[in-house]
């Protein structure tokens, strides 16, 4: 039945392109066409300057960052949209959208599991550009739809100070101001812990205009979870595992049972993701876990890629 219900979610999303005459190209096909000139003019300055590894940095790596440009400047791009759902009565109420890449073979290309290793590459805030773009289309097509709840994209803190990644939230925001309402920016602990002054004062003048941001991959307690909520965090996301494990405050142990009223006590609301198996799901729900996500219910499911083509050579960006 989960199964059935994101398939029906994910084919609405195909299908509106015909009932939106083209998914909004009207309203937005400005914005994202100012948008490929300069990611393409930055993904082939990049590999025209390319330097010789660095800090003794696998060269697989520099090969697959290589790959991932030219994925991005080919179009090989897939949006893949994944609920996040109430864990009471198992429906969507938020959503996740993610990229996967492909090189020339068809072969996927990692783009989250190893960003910490593309970091300084100036790949990051171009990934990250691509993903605000598309997920600002789908969530026109779900408002389109009657469908309500956030989109969370993740990104990292590294494109916070990049002028190409802030000129894409521009342009998503100019083309509809309705999306600053929608959209929940991720950024992982580690990223929020490096955060400067440029990072947060970057965070509250779009907090300003509406946007908001999720704390993922939080691994402990052992920060300023209410100062981040004063700057525009509403929400807070970690693994399955690492919950019911308890998170470290300091030298102290804060037990599963206990970390949900500790956020909400600051207003910052949990979901837990990677939920594989309904004992799991469970527990976390006893917990008073509200939401969760996670291959039990269905995981990631990719957007036909025709729903979401704009340009006039087909792709969004490049």
């Amino acid at each position: 039945m989960l199964q059935a219900m994101i398939k029906k979610l994910a084919d609405e999303v195909n299908a509106a392109e015909a009932a939106n005459g083209g998914f909004g190209r009207r309203r937005s096909e400005g914005a994202v066409n100012q948008s490929v000139d300069a990611l393409k003019s930055a993904a082939n300055s990049m590999r025209s300057t390319d330097q010789p590894v660095r800090g003794g940095a696998p060269a697989g790596r520099e090969v697959r960052i290589q790959s991932i440009k030219d994925a991005l400047v080919a179009g090989r791009v897939d949006v893949l949209l994944e609920p996040i759902l109430t864990l009471k009565d198992r429906k969507p109420r938020h959503f996740e959208v993610s990229l996967r890449l492909r090189d020339e073979r068809g072969d996927v290309l990692d783009v989250y599991d190893d960003r910490d290793g593309y970091a300084g590459r100036a790949i990051l805030p171009i990934i990250d550009r691509v993903n605000i773009e598309r997920t600002s289309q789908v969530a026109l097509q779900l408002e389109c739809r009657g469908r309500q709840g956030s989109l969370f994209s993740k990104i990292s803190g590294e494109s916070l100070n990049a002028d190409k990644f802030l000129d894409g939230v521009e342009n998503a925001y100019r083309a509809r101001e309705n999306f600053s309402g929608q959209l929940v920016m991720t950024f992982s602990q580690a990223d929020v812990r490096a955060f400067g002054e440029r990072e947060r004062a970057t965070l509250a003048d779009l907090a300003s205009l509406g946007f908001r941001y999720a704390i993922g991959s939080v691994t402990d307690l052992d920060m300023d979870f209410a100062e981040l909520k004063a700057i525009g965090f509403d929400f807070a996301k970690l693994d399955a595992s690492v919950f019911l494990d308890g998170l470290m405050a300091g030298e102290t142990l804060i037990p599963a049972r206990d970390i949900c009223r500790h956020l909400a006590d600051i207003g910052l609301t949990l979901v837990v993701g990677r939920i594989d198996d309904e004992q799991v799901a469970a527990r976390i729900f006893g917990f008073g876990v509200l939401f969760g996500q996670g291959h039990m219910f269905g995981g990631p499911r990719p957007v036909k890629r025709g729903a979401l083509e704009s340009g006039k050579n087909g792709h969004v960006a490049a």
